[in-house]
């Protein structure tokens, strides 16, 4: 009898489980509807891994929530795997799966993971609390890429860049340092503009649009950073500004990055140049778009931007009081065509439904499967109300869920028991 995967079975007439046909391997994928499911069967062996290289699904799988110590939930799955955390992720030999608990995820993009690992430096060194590494991860392939190390020293000669911020209030402008003598950030969220593949050649021409720009977002102690790279690249581009001094959300639209202040809704937008390959900021600008009025009987907003379908779109939560009070959602469209530029209110999503998490937001297809409906919007962040669990609890993570149909909030409980690793969970959308 086999010990393992890949053990061939004793006997006359045997063979092992790593000479099944890959056609017998491509039939079984496609009636896998669940993309966890996927992942155990290409993590049984390489030959069934390379087998399912070779065929892909036939449509997109549904999406995952990754949890804190790389577990995930599949919360759109049905009968007993609904909101089941327990199940590991199959990271097939990348640098996290030998110390899951000091790691976390940051980022998403189509099969990759933005993935740091936590600086274990005693005090008072000034990186402690910041990252030791950061990389990107396929889960299903095995493959990493190195990003340059979220603190470090460089004896290269410092090169800053300085861009006036357009519509600003008099000297604002945004600082971008290459080669920064010492720095620590503490990656919060990170964004790609491209998959890495088109983009792994650091000494390749910086092109918008195809190379991949990676962005970004530090906060530690209270300080808050943008940052910039390039896969292969050994040092980060430091942004600094007033536009950047607080909180904000970030997303890459058409080879731009938009940021968005998430407490007032103040909109910026970066273009891109290269400075010696690495990506610097060209143009900044503030646009200047007519403030959002508040909805009846809420006094705060939250911002969250999110690319959808060729569309930019704004997702406004609004609360009373507090985070525990959840008062209203709306959904905005940047109109491109106007002059200046305004939001135009949506009422449906076009057959889509919006993933939200601190790190991660996607829109997704959801017209096109049964087991998630359409025009929804899934809040998966500390902005839900009672949000982390409590002692004893039986639920991991309390999210919501709106419908921009009726306008009704309801919650979406995500995982049984408590996560005891650092981070936000995260959703993932896979797309094999």
């Amino acid at each position: 009898m086999a010990t393992g995967a890949g053990a061939a079975v004793s006997g006359p007439g045997t063979s092992s489980w790593s000479e099944m046909l890959p056609e017998i391997i491509g039939c079984v994928l496609r009636r896998l509807p669940a993309a966890s499911d996927r992942a155990a069967l290409r993590s049984v062996c390489s030959s069934w891994r390379a087998a399912a290289r070779c065929y892909p699904p036939s449509s997109r799988p549904l999406p995952l929530i990754l949890c804190p110590g790389f577990t995930f939930a599949s919360p759109f799955a049905v009968g007993d795997a609904m909101a089941s955390a327990g199940h590991r992720l199959p990271l097939l030999g990348t640098p996290l799966e030998m110390d899951a608990y000091w790691g976390k995820c940051v980022g998403s993009f189509e099969d990759w993971l933005v993935c740091t690992r936590l600086c274990r430096s005693t005090p008072p060194c000034s990186w402690m609390g910041a990252d030791d590494c950061c990389f990107l991860v396929n889960p299903f392939s095995s493959e990493a890429i190195y990003l340059p190390r979220p603190c470090a020293a460089h004896s290269f000669g410092t090169i800053q860049i300085s861009v006036p911020l357009c519509n600003g209030n008099g000297n604002d402008e945004v600082v971008c340092t290459i080669h920064a003598p010492e720095y620590a950030m503490a990656l919060c969220k990170v964004v790609l503009s491209a998959p890495p593949e088109a983009g792994a050649n650091f000494f390749a021409e910086l092109k918008v649009g195809s190379s991949c720009i990676i962005a970004a977002i530090s906060q530690k102690v209270g300080e808050y950073k943008l940052a910039f790279c390039r896969p292969g690249m050994l040092s980060w581009c430091i942004c600094e500004g007033n536009c950047i001094k607080r909180y904000i959300d970030i997303e890459f639209f058409q080879g731009k990055l938009y940021l968005v202040n998430i407490s007032n809704g103040d909109l910026f937008v970066f273009e891109f140049g290269a400075h010696d390959c690495f990506p610097v900021v060209s143009r900044a600008e503030h646009c200047l778009i007519e403030k959002l009025p508040l909805i009846d009987g809420s006094d705060r907003q939250n911002y969250n931007l999110v690319q959808s379908d060729g569309k930019l779109l704004l997702v406004v939560r609004y609360f009373t009081g507090s985070c525990n009070q959840f008062t209203g959602v709306r959904v905005f469209a940047l109109d491109f065509n106007s002059d200046p530029w305004r939001w135009i209110e949506m009422k449906g999503l076009d057959g889509k439904s919006i993933l939200i998490s601190s790190s991660c937001s996607k829109s997704f297809p959801a017209s096109e499967y049964d087991e998630i409906e359409d025009d929804h919007i899934y809040f998966l962040d500390y902005f839900c109300p009672s949000f982390f669990p409590k002692a004893l609890d039986n639920y991991a993570y309390r999210s919501q869920v709106y419908s921009i149909r009726d306008g009704r909030i309801n919650p979406f409980l995500i995982g049984k028991g408590p996560m005891r690793n650092k981070g936000f969970p995260m959703w993932f959308c896979p797309s094999q």
